[in-house]
């Protein structure tokens, strides 16, 4: 077994959250919660984008950039959800 280091592990760990996240994000059907999947999943491959290895950085630019594309889609969607809306528009009893 070969011992890594730190930065091997994060870029690794990085890169297949985002994917994870992403395909996730794409399964649930509640608008919301797939933006922050979403939205999660870009956070997740910045990094394996920075320091990762040739094809990592690949696949993490590609995460990033179907996630970006998720997340602007979603985002009118996610706005507009009744749960949300409820709350904002509920006042606090005095």
């Amino acid at each position: 077994m070969k011992v890594g280091n730190l930065r091997d592990a994060a870029t690794s760990g990085g890169f297949w959250m985002a994917w994870l996240l992403l395909v996730t994000a794409l399964f649930i059907p509640v608008p919301t919660a797939s933006f922050c999947l979403a939205f999660l999943a870009v956070t997740c491959a910045v990094f394996p984008l920075a320091l990762g290895s040739r094809r990592q950085r690949i696949g993490a630019l590609v995460a990033l950039v179907l996630s970006i594309l998720l997340v602007f889609s979603l985002v009118d969607k996610a706005k507009n959800d009744p749960w949300f809306k409820k709350h904002r528009t509920t006042t606090s009893p005095a």
